[in-house]
């Protein structure tokens, strides 16, 4: 493709089209009302200007305004995630107490802290009293300290009185009280919960390998099951009417079931049931003899087992091995005397002493486990009551 060349060597002329360079237009004289026009024109732009510089300003000034309110927001979110939480207060000559993390309580004494302003740090004279106001309308002094160094201080060991507690600190200052902290309450609570077991009743023989156990306790609080046969526990929660419903797995032959409703202060109520089953792989019969046993009177007893496997044939000429589980204490080892072989019935004997410096009361278990010739081991419990003296 060729280069475009102008026609003339000339330059190009400027100015209108058509018009020779020369050329000047004639002189023309404006009518008022075009003068008029150009004048409203000009008027109508400085105002319309200045409206659109205001409405910059103001939009600049709106953000700027955002900006530093969202600032503090925008900063505890880039730190942490989470809004950062408004300062204790400092007002000269008042402490502050922190809300207790346990507004109600069983117990007979907290731990309460606060915050010290700069001012009172600085005091050698003074000192921190704990004022408390109890549901009855009396007050006492729960406790006195001498003035902290740091900012931060703990009062330990604060007596609390059954109801309400209203708690305040103050400064005294060469024997006069400065200004209360804002109070805090703590309610102290040690009625224990209402408990009530439906199922399953005690001395209940079961089918299965697990029950569900149910009744009624004070509402929205904690309740455990606890087959202290196994170790198993298994917890749920009562609803906004007290009921509960906790499922739990058995084992062949005695189950001890605990169950232990816990309110939010720490208060406890329990009860102890009794039941027995039979699991699919066999069953265990085991008789004590007898089964209270008055220390004072004997420490010995005789134990008694007998078995039959899955299909009902009696567990014979197989390896059968007891323990005994006093209350509050360990399982005796498994040792020399302790396992024995059944015989052709299936049965098992051991003559257990409890030994001289025993001395506690309460329920026991007694375990015995069959090591089948074919298939899983398989294990019964019996209970017994231990007494010092004949009750």
């Amino acid at each position: 493709m060729g280069l475009f060349r102008r026609s003339s060597s000339k330059p190009p002329r400027r100015g209108l089209p058509g018009r020779s360079e020369g050329y000047t237009p004639p002189y023309q004289v404006e009518s008022a009302s075009r003068r008029s026009n150009a004048t409203s024109r000009s008027v109508g732009g400085t105002i319309a200007t200045a409206f659109s510089t205001f409405i910059t300003l103001f939009v600049i000034a709106g953000a700027i305004g955002l900006a530093a309110i969202a600032l503090p927001f925008i900063t505890s979110i880039g730190g942490n995630g989470s809004p950062t939480p408004p300062p204790a207060s400092v007002e000269p000559g008042r402490p502050t107490l922190s809300e207790p993390s346990e507004p109600t309580t069983a117990a007979a004494t907290i731990t309460v802290s606060g915050t010290l302003p700069q001012d009172l740090l600085e005091k050698s004279d003074a000192i921190i009293r704990i004022i408390i106001t109890r549901e009855d309308g009396s007050v006492i002094t729960g406790a006195e300290i001498t003035m902290p160094k740091t900012a931060g201080f703990d009062v330990a060991r604060i007596p609390l009185s059954a109801g309400s507690n209203v708690i305040e600190a103050v400064a005294v200052i060469n024997g006069v009280e400065g200004t209360r902290s804002a109070p805090i309450t703590v309610v102290r609570d040690t009625s224990a919960p209402s408990l009530t077991v439906t199922t399953p009743t005690p001395g209940a023989i079961m089918d299965g390998d697990s029950v569900t156990v149910t009744g009624k306790t004070d509402k929205d609080i904690d309740v455990q099951v606890r087959n202290e046969t196994t170790g198993t526990i298994d917890s749920g929660r009562s609803t906004t009417k007290g009921a509960f419903s906790i499922a739990i797995t058995l084992r062949d032959g005695t189950n001890v079931l605990t169950i232990t409703a816990t309110d939010g202060a720490g208060n406890q109520t329990s009860k102890s049931i009794e039941i027995s089953t039979s699991a699919s792989v066999g069953r265990i019969s085991i008789i004590l003899n007898p089964e209270t046993i008055i220390l004072s009177n004997r420490r010995n007893f005789l134990i008694t087992a007998t078995a039959t496997d899955s299909t009902g044939a009696a567990a014979a000429n197989v390896r059968v091995c007891m323990y005994v589980t006093p209350d509050g204490g360990q399982p005796d080892p498994i040792a020399p005397g302790l396992c024995t072989t059944s015989d052709t019935n299936g049965r098992a004997s051991w003559n257990y002493a409890f030994s001289s410096s025993f001395n506690t009361e309460g329920r026991g278990l007694v375990t015995v486990t069959y090591e089948l010739s074919v298939g899983d081991p398989i294990s019964g419990t019996q209970g017994f009551r231990v007494y010092r003296v004949k009750p």
